[in-house]
């Protein structure tokens, strides 16, 4: 493993994907739901369910044009190939948007599942995510400098929580 993680000595091996711990995550999820009795429906799970995942994939969409229109890259493994700070749309409101797209879908996942237990992958998300989310933001740093220092000033890692 490398000491500093940066943009020169980001090792792409190091950690999962991101979509690899949301679908590792939401597999916990459904082994915890089964674990205290099962999924439970109730009035509204299917439009809740449907509309978080909707949400989720529209932000996916969204942030997927914005590094398309920029034309940078949209892999978590390569901060090498970042050529533009994408700070519009969707990052003005979040340094993290497609993380908070992942916390989406596995909020979808446990209002399906319906117990309020499956929540708990949020957090164990947020936690799994959290050494890759520093490494992005030391090789951003790296290659954008006091540009990246100043979005880091004014916009939040999540949303509304600074840092």
């Amino acid at each position: 493993m490398c000491g500093r993680v940066g943009f020169d000595t980001y090792d792409r091996n190091v950690r999962p994907i991101p979509p690899l711990w949301t679908s590792v995550i939401a597999a916990g999820q459904r082994a915890l739901v089964q674990s205290t009795g099962g999924p439970r429906d109730y009035p509204g799970r299917r439009v809740l369910a449907v509309g978080l995942g909707l949400s989720a994939a529209a932000l996916y969409g969204a942030v997927g044009w914005q590094f398309t229109k920029a034309r940078t890259t949209i892999d978590p493994r390569a901060p090498h190939r970042v050529t533009t700070l994408v700070t519009s749309g969707a990052f003005s409101r979040s340094r993290n948007p497609i993380y908070i797209a992942d916390a989406l879908i596995l909020a979808s996942h446990a209002a399906w599942l319906g117990r309020p237990v499956a929540l708990l992958g949020i957090p164990a998300l947020v936690a799994a995510l959290h050494p890759q989310i520093r490494a992005e933001e030391t090789a951003l740093q790296e290659r954008f400098g006091q540009e990246y220092d100043a979005y880091v000033a004014r916009v939040p890692r999540w949303v509304g929580l600074r840092g």
